[in-house]
């Protein structure tokens, strides 16, 4: 017995929209409740440790913080251009695509920083299985969200593909909102990581 599956947008709008958003929604909180139980993991981890618990050097100078944070920015900003992205698409108003184009370079600026702050901690001898407990969880924490990013990337690509070819439309854009979803909650999660990992 088999059943065909359903596209997202396949879905009259009057029903699609609202049917797909609690799904991701639900997918979503699944997901959030995974991250806070790494950050929870974390700050038990580093509470317990005291003292013991060392940053490296690489992660407490004031370019590479400055790095970090414009990074960070990015990412922020990126949330602003795909609500205004979306909106535009849905309403078929000019500079959707644009839009896209930049909320994606902008998702891309931050992974490319965080593969050269990788990059970087390597050369300084902190690795996974070179700083115990604080190394396995910093690269855990900003390796799981980066593979979370990474995916939202694509999702983004994706998206830019459907409206150029014109399957994103204002009884058509489920997909689109999804994408949309993922990556604000992306976006949220970040801001927890940044602030427990370079602030606190």
């Amino acid at each position: 017995m088999s059943a065909s599956a359903v596209a997202i947008d396949s879905v009259p709008h009057k029903v699609g929209p609202n049917v797909v958003r609690f799904g991701m929604l639900t997918f979503l909180a699944s997901e959030a409740m995974l991250f806070s139980g790494l950050i929870c993991g974390y700050m038990v981890l580093r509470a317990g440790a005291g003292s013991a618990w060392q940053m490296p050097e690489g992660l407490k100078g004031g370019f590479v913080l400055i790095k970090t944070i414009a990074a960070t920015l990015c990412l922020l900003a990126s949330s602003f251009t795909l609500h205004f992205s979306e909106a535009r698409l849905i309403k078929g108003t000019r500079y959707g695509k644009l839009l896209l184009v930049a909320t994606i370079l902008l998702g891309t600026l931050f992974l490319s920083n965080q593969a050269d702050e990788w990059r970087n901690l390597f050369h300084e001898g902190f690795w996974f299985n070179t700083a115990g407990i604080m190394g396995s969880c910093f690269f855990v924490l900003t390796g799981f969200h980066g593979c979370h990013v990474a995916i939202g990337v694509l999702l983004l690509i994706t998206t830019l593909i459907r409206a150029l070819t014109g399957n994103i439309t204002p009884e058509k854009h489920g997909f689109l909102e999804c994408t949309g979803l993922y990556w604000h909650f992306v976006d949220i999660v970040w801001v927890f990581l940044f602030t427990i990992l370079y602030i606190l």
